[in-house]
């Protein structure tokens, strides 16, 4: 009877990842091929009602995170109890981000009482998660990240050949774009005006003994224009004003030293938009030119800032492996990483206290432990011919770089947007001459990266390899790492549950009982 029957009101959801005619005549095909199952679910499923109360659209939106319009509108409705039962046409479909897609299958949809079905990977939440379905994520992240990847190595080509990735150039120099060998090269000339003039004279007041401030006080004086200056109807009786941070930021800037030295700023991570300044290892140099101070004077300059200031350290931001998932068996308190020792150590038994005995456990006995199960695992359960056409598969479908275009030019409209409340405030004095400076400049410094990733990304395009070059790529990255020769938090974490440490004092023997997030 009828009234028996579960009843399913169903969320159809596809998604492509660009605004292309063809990516978006994929939407129709993922939504019918969705009707068509459910209509055969219908008909063979005798103790469930499958409705279709709504398909959601996403079309040009990454998988790589879960801020889509259509994807948000759905989790209203679930939260809202419209919706029971979501289904997409596979996992790729529904999110790309590994950690945020597990979160979802593992808890999100059972807190709120919600089936998830992926018909072509044959995930149906209502049973135990398929042990595929940790490895299937991780490729879904590799593309992103391999995505990435191949656009900071574009750029860093452009910046390797000696090319400004700039919107504009920096303070007191022209750009001069060369073309050779169908190659574009954006140079760094002097500019033959003013600008030039005041940079020799910031470098030569240094020298003389002058601070940041009283440099950037004379300048003011003296009515000169800031960089500031070259920003669209700018009025120097409401904005423009030197500050010790823009004599800073000039007085370091090897470009001035005729040193093309670009990425002293990077993004944290392809999936966050935060920036941060880069070690100077890692800055790229490319072929030096004639600079508006001399190389020499440059360098003498960088001596005397470090003579009359305390050096700038940075934190290092080492991320190791296991540190999330190792459990002490004994006062189930976490392990955690001791860089003297190379492995990991219980947190109770570094406090003192008597909190717990002293152990531990090498990295490297880990890696190696764990890589064999699992390589004995994937020999006798894992048919890597399927998982090669699944990324053949995605390779074939998704296509980023319009859809990166188009965060971009939302982000600098966001930016243009914050230039004028910015100004507003100013006029309104809300804020003070020094922290609109600071606040111009920061948004500055954003306008120029998102720019240069602009450039990137379009060079990129205009390089891309063949697909049959991609699929290939990606055949031997499954291979990588399936073969597990390469430990890192994402592999760790997709993967593995906890790992409980368990050590014999007495026999002097160490037990690991691994939780795996797949069954073994």
């Amino acid at each position: 009877m009828s009234g028996m029957k579960k009843i399913w009101n169903v969320a159809i959801y596809a998604r492509v990842s660009t605004e292309r005619k063809d990516q978006q005549e994929s939407i129709p095909a993922q939504v019918q091929s969705l009707r068509n199952w459910l209509k055969d679910k219908n008909k063979s499923d005798l103790l469930s009602v499958y409705n279709v109360v709504e398909v959601y659209e996403d079309a040009g939106f990454s998988g790589s995170n879960f801020e889509r319009d259509s994807f948000i509108r759905m989790k209203e409705d679930i939260e809202a109890k419209r919706i029971n039962m979501v289904i997409t046409r596979d996992l790729s479909r529904f999110g790309r981000d590994y950690l945020g897609t597990g979160e979802y299958l593992e808890k999100y949809f059972k807190i709120n009482g919600t089936r998830y079905i992926s018909v072509q990977d044959n995930v149906d939440t209502l049973d135990e998660i398929n042990e595929i379905i940790p490895i299937k994520n991780i490729f879904n992240e590799m593309y992103i990240r391999d995505c990435s990847k191949k656009s900071r190595d574009g750029l860093k080509q452009r910046m390797l050949r000696g090319s400004s990735i700039a919107s504009k150039p920096p303070f007191g120099y022209n750009f001069d774009v060369q073309i050779k060998s169908n190659v574009k090269t954006i140079k760094l000339v002097i500019a033959l005006d003013e600008t030039s003039k005041v940079v020799r004279l910031i470098f030569d007041l240094y020298r003389n003994g002058w601070g940041y401030g009283k440099i950037a006080t004379y300048l003011n004086s003296k009515n000169i224009e800031p960089p500031a200056s070259r920003i669209q109807n700018f009025s120097r009786k409401k904005y423009g004003i030197w500050s010790s941070s823009t004599i800073s930021y000039i007085l370091k800037n090897p470009k001035y030293g005729g040193m093309m030295v670009q990425q002293r700023w990077r993004k944290l991570s392809y999936k966050l938009k935060k920036i941060e300044a880069t070690k100077e290892e890692d800055w790229i140099y490319g072929e030096e030119f004639e600079g508006i101070i001399k190389k020499e004077i440059f360098e003498e300059v960088q001596k005397l800032m470090k003579t009359r200031t305390k050096n700038y350290r940075y934190k290092g931001n080492n991320i190791y492996p296991f540190s999330t998932v190792l459990k002490c068996n004994e006062c189930d308190s976490s392990i955690s990483y001791r860089k003297a020792y190379k492995g990991y150590k219980c947190t109770n038994s570094q406090r003192g206290g008597g909190r717990c005995t002293s152990h531990s456990i090498k990295e490297d006995y880990l890696k190696s432990t764990i890589s064999s199960k699992l390589k004995a695992y994937v020999e006798k359960f894992v048919d890597k011919e399927s998982l090669y056409d699944y990324a053949v598969g995605s390779t074939n479908e998704v296509d980023p770089n319009k859809t990166e275009l188009k965060n971009i030019e939302v982000l600098l409209n966001k930016l243009d947007n914050q230039f004028q409340k910015v100004y507003q405030d100013k006029i309104d004095e809300v804020i003070n001459e020094r922290n609109f400076h600071m606040l111009v400049q920061g948004i500055e410094r954003n306008q120029e990266k998102l720019l240069a990733k602009k450039a990137q990304i379009e060079d990129f395009a205009a390089r891309a390899s063949t697909r049959e070059d991609l699929s290939k790529g990606y055949k031997e990255n499954i291979d990588r790492i399936l073969n597990f020769d390469e430990f890192d938090r994402i592999t760790v974490e997709s993967l593995i549950e906890k790992i409980i440490v368990t050590e014999d004092k007495k026999n002097n023997e160490k037990r690991l009982d691994i939780f795996y997030k797949f069954k073994i």
